[in-house]
C-alpha cells in the first residue's frame, strides 16, 4: 500500500478494516469459550473464564505495546528508504518476541494462582481459573510471536493475511472447543487447550509468511540476532506504548478485584457486557493502528502536512465507525448477551454494564489516536503518563473510597467514563503543543 501519496481515507479504511475485523473474530472466537463454558459447563466455569480476561490482557497489552515500537521503526525506515535498517529491526523483534515468551511462560506458570487469590477470586472458582490460567501461559509465546509479525507487516500496509490468518485458526478453536466440551466432557482445561493451539497455528503460519515475504520485511528463519541500535529504538517506542496498555489493564484488574466482591453472577453479568463492549473498541484500535503506521511512514519521509491529514482522517473515521457499532450493539444487547448465558437475572446486571460504558465508548477515539500521533511524534511517554494518571490512580482511588462507602456494580462503572474524560483533556493539549514543534 502506497502511503506517501494520493487520497487518505479510502486508504485508511482499507488498513484499518482488516485489523478491526480480525480483532472482533478474536473476540468472537475468544467469546466461543464463554459462550461453551456458560452453556455446556456452567455459571461457574463462564466466571473462571472470566476472572482471567484482564489478567491475560494485561500481558497482552505488554507485548502488543512493545510490538507497537517495531511497527513505528520499520513504517519509519521505509518511508525514509533505510533497508538495512529494516532487516534489522525484523530480526531483532522476532528474536525478542520468542524470548519475552517463553519468560512469561515460566513466570505464569509459578505465579497464576498468587495473581487470582491477589485479586479476590471467589473460592468456588479458584481452582478452575488457575488451571484455565496455566493452560493459557503455557501458549504465550505463540501469541507474543504472532502479533509481532503481524505488527511487521502491518508496517507495510498489510493486514489483510494476518484476517485471513485468525479467520481460520479461529474456526479452529471454535470446533476444539466444541469437541474438547461437549464430546470429550471436558470443563475450562478444554477451552484453554483449543485456544492455545489455535494460537500455536497462527503463531506458526504468520513466521512462514514473513520467512516467505518478498519484500523489504522478509525474515530469514533461523537468523536469531539482537542488534542493539534496534532494540533500544524499538524499546524507546515500545515500552512507554506497553506501560499504557498495560495501566489499563492494571486498573481494570483492579476494578475486577472490586466486581469479584460482589459475586458469581456479577462476575458472570461483566465477563458477558466486556465482551461486547469490546468490539467498538476494536474499530477506534484500528485506526489507531491506521494513524501509527500511516503517519510513521509520512514522518520518515517528511511530510508533515501529510502526517497532519492522516491524524484527522483517523480521528473522524474511529469516531464514526465506532459510533455505529455501539448504536446496533445497545439496540440488540439483550439477544447478544442471550449468546452467552440462560440466566436472566446476569443478562439484567451485564445491561447495566452495556448503557454505562459501552454507550459511551466512542469516547475513547480521542486519547486512542492522540496517542498513536504522539509515539509518531516520538514523545510516547506522554500518553503512557496521561493514562496512568487518569487510570491507575483515578480507578484505584475510586475503587478504595467510593466503592466501599456505595457498593454496588454502578457504583462501579461510572468509573470508567469519568476516567477518559480525566485523559483526554491534557492529551488533547499535549497533542496541540507538540505538532506545532514536530510538524512545523
Amino acid at each position: 500500500m502506497d502511503m506517501l501519496n494520493g487520497p487518505l481515507m479510502g486508504k485508511l479504511i482499507a488498513f484499518a478494516m482488516p485489523i478491526a475485523i480480525t480483532s472482533v473474530l478474536q473476540q468472537l472466537f475468544n467469546s466461543a469459550d464463554i459462550v461453551v463454558c456458560g452453556r455446556f459447563v456452567g455459571n461457574v466455569a463462564l466466571a473462571a473464564v472470566g476472572a482471567n480476561f484482564q489478567i491475560i490482557n494485561l500481558f497482552i497489552n505488554a507485548f502488543l505495546g512493545l510490538s507497537v515500537g517495531a511497527n513505528v521503526m520499520i513504517a519509519n525506515y521505509i518511508g525514509a528508504g533505510k533497508t538495512q535498517k529494516i532487516y534489522n529491526v525484523v530480526h531483532t523483534a522476532m528474536t525478542f518476541a520468542m524470548l519475552f515468551g517463553v519468560i512469561l511462560t515460566i513466570l505464569g506458570l509459578f505465579f497464576s494462582r498468587n495473581i487470582l487469590i491477589f485479586l479476590g477470586t471467589p473460592e468456588d472458582i479458584l481452582a478452575p481459573a488457575t488451571l484455565y490460567l496455566r493452560i493459557i501461559f503455557i501458549g504465550m509465546p505463540f501469541m507474543v510471536v504472532y502479533n509481532f509479525g503481524a505488527a511487521i507487516l502491518r508496517s507495510i500496509g498489510d493486514t489483510k493475511r494476518p484476517l485471513i490468518l485468525l479467520t481460520i485458526t479461529g474456526i479452529i478453536n471454535v470446533i476444539l472447543n466444541i469437541f474438547f466440551v461437549v464430546v470429550f466432557g471436558m470443563g475450562v482445561e478444554g477451552v484453554a487447550i483449543a485456544t492455545v493451539t489455535a494460537n500455536a497455528i497462527s503463531s506458526i503460519t504468520i513466521v512462514i509468511f514473513l520467512v516467505k515475504e518478498k519484500s523489504v520485511v522478509k525474515y530469514d528463519f533461523g537468523k536469531f540476532m539482537i542488534a542493539k541500535d534496534s532494540l533500544l529504538k524499538i524499546m524507546k517506542i515500545g515500552i512507554p506504548s506497553a506501560i499504557q496498555g498495560m495501566v489499563f489493564s492494571i486498573s481494570n484488574l483492579c476494578v475486577q478485584s472490586a466486581i469479584n466482591s460482589l459475586g458469581t453472577s456479577v462476575i458472570a453479568a461483566s465477563t458477558a457486557a466486556f465482551n461486547l463492549e469490546c468490539f467498538p473498541y476494536f474499530m477506534i484500535s484500528a485506526f489507531s493502528s491506521a494513524c501509527l503506521t500511516f503517519m510513521s511512514q509520512n514522518y520518515g519521509a517528511l511530510q508533515y502536512d501529510r502526517c497532519k491529514v492522516v491524524l484527522k482522517d483517523c480521528m473522524i473515521l474511529s469516531l464514526v465507525f465506532s459510533g455505529a457499532l455501539i448504536v446496533v450493539i445497545v439496540i440488540f444487547a439483550r439477544e447478544l448477551l442471550g449468546l452467552f448465558t440462560y440466566d436472566k437475572e446476569v443478562i439484567e446486571i451485564a445491561m447495566r454494564r452495556i448503557y454505562i460504558v459501552c454507550a459511551l465508548n466512542w469516547i475513547s477515539s480521542f486519547y486512542e489516536v492522540l496517542s498513536a500521533g504522539l509515539r509518531v511524534l516520538r514523545h510516547p511517554m506522554i500518553p503512557a503518563v496521561l493514562i496512568m494518571i487518569g487510570t491507575v490512580f483515578f480507578r484505584f482511588a475510586w475503587i478504595f473510597t467510593v466503592f466501599p462507602i456505595y457498593k454496588t456494580f454502578d457504583s462501579i462503572l461510572v468509573v470508567y467514563p469519568l476516567s477518559w474524560v480525566i485523559i483526554i483533556i491534557p492529551m488533547v493539549i499535549a497533542y496541540i503543543k507538540v505538532s506545532k514543534v514536530m510538524l512545523n
